[in-house]
């Protein structure tokens, strides 16, 4: 009795400390197995389905990338994974927040307002990245990244129609080693990371990393210099700032550390920290379509300043005299237990809190730095007579102005401080005849996002005056903006799931799943303009409209997997996901929905020397979710808001992805990877707003390309000098041409139509990026290890646009403002190993 009571408690104790930690299930890793030298394609292990699994057993279709891979590839943040994986694409967004845009099986993720989502769900060692901002940051020791196409809302929840990216970081391994990375390129660029890991001691074991890496940025700034006073509108808070001489620079500071212990026999408690640190400067915005004969452009020809050229491909210098310098940091805490209470069963528990915070960041979003409060022709506007150009502004307080004041057609100031904790439990049980994935999870956000306070949050059609200041007349004050306070959203989310999966015979499985999920949003947007919002009656403080959401949503799979030999999977499967709705400029929108119908094959084949993966698939997406403009969406009380969130319409996504990996010899190793998505809107269900806007030829399929892949070639030699080998690779992504706005007709209403010059301007074609990477692996000196090699990314200096920003301003005018291409960079690493 006595034994059985001490085994009880210790049973306890363990499932205390796995229920009481913050752990959480391993994000989709992949790892080797063994160390062992193989003469075909790696084996490789992932946890997509929140279990280690061979991933040609796994009936989903993904790209994993191990750490060997992740260093061929030079992959150091998330827009580097920009076509490796079939179907999806990667682009930086405007705005100057460092935030990602993906595409992934005909989703194009936003979720840039307060309180709305993406759909593409980003995870770091299991836990759910809720904040967009700082989305692009850089990567201090990964191990591992897998991305998961197709809905993920079984298992991983709300927030993947389109799919999953699970990034994994490394853990301890319980002997000292010591490494040491060096690259140095052009643009100055600078990276240094250093690793150790610490011996074993008892049950304890560690390991950490620190990172440093600079680099100047590949545009110049002709509009560098220019000081901006954010003082008297801020009541000293924020005093001058200066627009920096390079745009798209970067200096990270980053650390990770992780410790590990087994103190309980099958208990493991693993707890890990990461920080980065980015103090840069935003990337450069350039312009490629400015019609001649609008205000917009009779600005620009009268600007005696520096002038942004009008180019599709990227230019030495721009005029982004208005952008700043800002900076970025995010840390996040995850502890991790997991107890294996019998050859069966296994509990997990994830507890994770995450901060980012955006301190100041500035962009001129129109790219067209350097105008002026010029005199223009407002005949156009029913007013015969040349006045100068704040006479646009919709507030009358701001209209007045100098004609040598300097002069905004679209800028942003944002800041942005979120954080997020979570708490997910697990349980695992794996029989002969079969396995279940269950678990609750807890996840609460809260955001703080704007502009500083008593500033605008955007300044549209406004000269810079100092007006609503105590230095009301003086150029180069920023205008006040009094009771502005930045807006505030709480998002919890509870959820509870289950995934059994029956082995009905040897060879065939059935799959179910079943995931039940409550959300609730409660916080406040202010109005953009407190000046124009305000009436004699309106209490002190700040005018804001609240924001109230609740509701529950289900999300299901099924499938059945056969094997018709050991080495080949074949599978079937339906799911659906969803993305949270909300509410957004007093308007509530729906969640959006996806309808996933997928067919598979995985195989490997010829003594595992050829592996092919093909995964075909079809989706049915409703009210997918798009910001827009208060303007557009025709609630009255939406009008005075800059964004809004409103169900675009309803759309079809068929297509498919295929990876291959061939190694014909030992040492040479092959792939081929390619994705085609055909995306299409549902006609009948385009929003009301976007017909209206969109003209005669209709709201356009956008920035979504049908065909993307990736080719690559590896070779390692056989020993050659000191012990190391000769490594060389070369690879290359493509994508399809992609049209970058839903908007081909300048102007607004049924017959507006389509401008083919804009399109043009728009469009941006088939394109190759060429990689390459050279060296000599694995020397041994004085018992040390090195590896010296050099490298080159974007060879061929491709400078084409990869995001546009198009502002119709009516009678104004239209100005297409780009983001480029990043410059084609080269370096030499070196690699010092004890």
């Amino acid at each position: 009795m006595k034994g059985m009571a001490y085994n009880r408690r210790r049973s306890l104790i363990r499932l205390a400390l796995v229920a009481g930690s913050a752990l959480g299930a391993p994000p989709l890793a992949a790892q080797s197995l063994g160390s062992q030298e193989v003469s075909g394609v790696e084996e490789i292990i992932v946890t997509a389905q929140k279990r280690e699994q061979n991933l040609q057993t796994v009936p989903i279709s993904i790209t994993a990338l191990t750490q060997d891979s992740i260093k061929a590839n030079r992959i150091q943040d998330v827009r580097d994974l920009n076509a490796i994986a079939p179907n999806l694409t990667v682009r930086l967004s405007g705005g100057g927040a460092q935030i990602p845009n993906f595409t992934l099986r005909g989703i194009l993720t936003s979720g840039t307002a307060a309180g709305t989502d993406k759909g593409v769900a980003v995870y770091l060692d299991g836990v759910y990245m809720q904040s967009v901002v700082g989305g692009v940051f850089d990567f201090a020791d990964i191990e591992r990244i897998e991305v998961l196409k197709g809905p993920q809302g079984t298992l991983f929840g709300r927030n993947a129609t389109g799919g999953a990216i699970s990034i994994t970081t490394r853990n301890p391994t319980g002997v000292f080693s010591a490494r040491q990375e060096l690259s140095y390129g052009n643009y100055n660029a600078l990276r240094s990371k250093t690793r150790v890991d610490l011996p074993q001691v008892g049950p304890f074991s560690a390991t950490v990393t620190y990172l440093h890496s600079e680099k100047r940025g590949d545009i110049r700034n002709s509009g560098a210099g220019t000081v901006w006073n954010y003082g008297p509108a801020t009541g000293g808070t924020l005093g001058r700032r200066v627009s920096p001489k390079y745009l798209g620079s970067d200096n990270v500071e980053a650390v990770s550390a992780a410790l590990k212990t087994d103190l309980i026999d099958d208990v493991t408690l693993l707890y890990k920290f990461d920080y980065s640190e980015n103090n840069f400067t935003p990337n450069a915005i350039g312009i490629d379509y400015l019609p001649a004969g609008t205000i917009a452009s009779a600005l620009y020809n009268a600007s005696p300043n520096p002038k942004t050229p009008i180019a599709k491909k990227r230019p030495d210098a721009v005029n982004n005299a208005y952008t700043k310098a800002a900076r970025l940091y995010t840390f996040g805490h995850n502890f991790t237990a997991s107890w294996q209470a019998t050859d069966e069963l296994t509990f997990k528990n994830i507890f994770a809190y995450r901060k980012t915070k955006l301190s100041n960041t500035a962009q001129q979003l129109d790219g067209l730095g350097g105008l002026v409060n010029s005199p223009v022709n407002f005949a156009s506007l029913g007013t015969p007579a040349f006045l100068p150009a704040s006479f646009l502004s919709s507030n009358p307080a701001l209209r007045f102005a100098p004609t040598t004041a300097p002069y905004a057609i679209v800028t942003t100031d944002s800041s942005n401080n979120e954080h997020q904790w979570s708490n997910e439990f697990q349980v695992n049980v794996n029989t002969d005849w079969f396995q279940v994935t269950a678990g609750v999870l807890y996840f609460r956000d809260t955001i703080v996002t704007g502009g500083p306070s008593n500033v605008f949050n955007s300044l549209v059609l406004t000269a810079v005056n100092g007006q609503q200041t105590t230095s009301n007349g003086t150029p180069f004050v920023i205008p006040g903006n009094p009771g502005y306070i930045p807006n505030r959203v709480t998002a919890v989310s509870k959820a509870a799931f289950v995934q059994p999966e029956f082995h009905l015979t040897d060879r065939l499985d059935l799959v179910l799943g079943a995931r039940i999920t409550k959300d609730r949003k409660r916080g406040y947007e202010t109005l953009p303009d407190q000046t124009l919002s305000r009436t004699p009656t309106t209490p002190p403080g700040a005018i804001v409209s609240p924001i109230r959401y609740r509701d529950s949503e289900q999300t299901f799979m099924a499938g059945l997997n056969f094997r018709p030999a050991d080495n080949i999977l074949t599978y079937v499967k339906y799911a659906d996901g969803y993305i949270s709705g909300g509410q957004l400029a007093t308007i509530t929108f729906k969640p959006e929905r996806a309808y996933s119908y997928e067919g598979g094959i995985k195989a490997d084949l010829f003594d595992r020397r050829f592996r092919s993966n093909l995964a075909v698939f079809h989706v049915d997406y409703k009210a997918m979710q798009y910001t827009t403009s208060g303007l557009l969406t025709g609630v009255a009380s939406s009008a005075p808001f800059a964004q809004a969130v409103v169900s675009s319409a309803d759309g079809k996504a068929t297509g498919f992805e295929w990876e291959n990996t061939v190694v014909p010899v030992n040492g040479l190793t092959l792939t081929a990877n390619v994705g085609y998505t055909d995306f299409k809107f549902e006609r009948g269900t385009i929003f009301p707003g976007f017909v209206l806007q969109s003209g005669a030829p209709g709201y356009q399929p956008f920035q979504r390309p049908k065909w993307t892949g990736s080719l690559a070639a590896q070779y390692d030699s056989a020993e050659l000098v000191a012990g190391g080998h000769l490594s060389i690779r070369a690879d290359a992504n493509f994508r399809s041409k992609i049209l970058m706005t839903s908007d081909i007709a300048p102007g607004s209403g049924p017959t507006a139509q389509a401008s083919q010059a804009l399109i043009d301007s728009a469009t941006t074609p088939f394109q190759w990026i060429v990689n390459g990477r050279a060296g000599l692996i694995g020397m041994e000196v004085g018992g040390t290890k090195l590896d010296l090699g050099i490298w080159g990314r974007n060879i061929f200096d491709n400078r084409n646009i990869t995001q546009y920003i198009g502002f119709d301003l009516g009678p104004i005018g239209s100005v297409g403002s780009v983001i480029y291409e990043r410059a084609r960079t080269y370096g030499v690493d070196l690699t010092i190993a004890l």
